[in-house]
């Protein structure tokens, strides 16, 4: 009898041991042996990374920072596994986020004839530029570098355009400057200093007090005194 229950113990024993493994430490062994794909995450916000990751029960680490011309600030660079690698459930995922394009400090140019302006951008590698007249009533500054934009005082992102004022001493007849993109305090004081009149701003979908269009367009000719028109977010 003795034999029997003890028998009959092992059995149970057995069945409730194995019942543990099946249902509670299967499910472990399995979703760790289970692969993923590693999810694409180049150009995506480190929060929305962080979120498709988290959902395919993955971790992530940031391994490093970087600047890029391509990726916004904030952005993925790259993973590491890459995108469509396979990895098991659980696994770390390392990030390479953007710290935005590269900032370079602006020379002095102010002052400058057009020439050694551009000779002194050159060494900077500041080729993304736009050259604007620029009506002066001092003779002194004709053909001189008046002002940048950005200003000198500041830096510029690597590729960005940099706008450049050459003094033009106030002829009958000049270049319209580009007023797109400004505020439109800004740009009533650009009209204001060119000897233009504002008579006319409308209002249309975008970012508020920011010009979207100007008449006449940028470079277009136009003489003191002409009559300029703008189009701004609102």
């Amino acid at each position: 009898m003795k034999k029997v229950v003890t028998y009959i113990s092992i059995v149970i024993g057995s069945f409730f041991f194995g019942f543990g493994i099946f249902y509670f430490f299967m499910p472990v062994i399995i979703k760790h042996s289970k692969t993923i794909e590693v999810p694409p995450l180049r150009k995506v916000s480190l929060k929305k990374a962080e979120s498709i990751l988290t959902n395919l029960d993955l971790k992530y680490l940031i391994s490093d920072s970087v600047n890029s011309s391509e990726v916004p600030e904030g952005y993925i660079v790259s993973s590491d596994p890459e995108a469509r690698e396979d990895v098991k459930v659980g696994s770390i995922i390392r990030l390479v986020v953007s710290r935005g394009p590269k900032k370079i400090a602006l020379p002095r140019v102010v002052g400058l004839s057009r020439k050694a302006a551009v000779d002194s951008l050159d060494v900077y590698g500041i080729t993304n530029r736009v050259f604007i007249n620029y009506p002066v009533r001092e003779k002194a500054l004709d053909g001189k570098v008046v002002k940048t934009r950005p200003k000198v005082e500041d830096s510029i992102a690597e590729g960005a355009m940099l706008t450049i004022y050459i003094g033009t001493e106030k002829r009958k007849v000049f270049l319209m400057p580009n007023l797109n993109g400004m505020e439109l305090e800004e740009a009533q004081a650009e009209i204001l200093k060119y000897g233009l009149i504002l008579s006319e701003v409308k209002r249309t979908e975008g970012e508020v007090d920011i010009v979207i269009q100007q008449f006449p367009a940028p470079g277009v000719e136009v003489t003191f005194g002409d009559n300029v028109k703008l189009v701004v977010g609102q």
